[in-house]
């Protein structure tokens, strides 16, 4: 019989810990988009300035501080993207496309999460651009006439709605924080990432 040829790329250790790697980032990248889905969907509550109170952002925070470069943006626009398509398909490509500029405040290198100090920084950061770029993206709809003007005007009724946004803002960095904290009390980077030297 012929001798059998293997690939030393298949026998190479690197080789397998890569794909490891790769298949639980991807299983990460579902697993969060779920959650940030579920967690607008179902988990919100009435803002007293208007709209809802949701902690998406909040899960969007923690992906990017966990997941690397590019996975955390899939997460970051895939949950809310499909959030979109079933609730208010109008600001689907305005979300896909702010989402993961979120994810891009944070960094997921270091042994803990609030150990670096970009992620102190990074949901404050995040949190103006989303409310900033959403501004603009409901000024496009309703210049379009997407979304309905009403009395106020156009500018009027966008800037109507930032104490909500700023409300919401505000509990996602809370929320993250507190999230943050008790991942890194369970030590989740060293748990999920054990390879990680940085």
């Amino acid at each position: 019989m012929g001798s059998v040829f293997v690939s030393p790329l298949f026998c190479s250790s690197e080789w397998v810990i890569n794909m490891q790697n790769r298949v639980k980032n991807i299983v990460l990248v579902g697993l969060f988009a779920a959650l940030i889905f579920v967690s607008i969907f179902l988990l919100n509550f009435p803002n007293p300035a208007g709209g809802i109170i949701h902690f998406g952002d909040s899960l969007i925070f923690t992906a990017a501080v966990l997941l690397p470069f590019p996975y955390a943006l899939f997460a970051a626009a895939i949950g809310p993207g499909i959030l979109n398509i079933v609730r208010v398909p109008h600001f689907f490509f305005f979300t896909i496309m702010i989402k993961p500029l979120l994810a891009l405040c944070f960094t997921s290198k270091g042994k803990t999460i609030l150990g670096e100090k970009r992620n102190i920084i990074a949901p404050f950061v995040a949190s103006l651009i989303n409310i900033v770029l959403y501004f603009f993206a409901t000024m496009i709809l309703f210049a379009f006439g997407i979304i309905e003007v009403g009395e106020l005007g156009a500018w009027a009724a966008g800037i109507a709605g930032l104490p909500g946004d700023f409300i919401q803002a505000g509990g996602s960095i809370l929320v993250f924080f507190v999230i943050a904290g008790a991942l890194d009390r369970l030590k989740i980077k060293e748990r999920l990432f054990p390879e990680s030297k940085s």
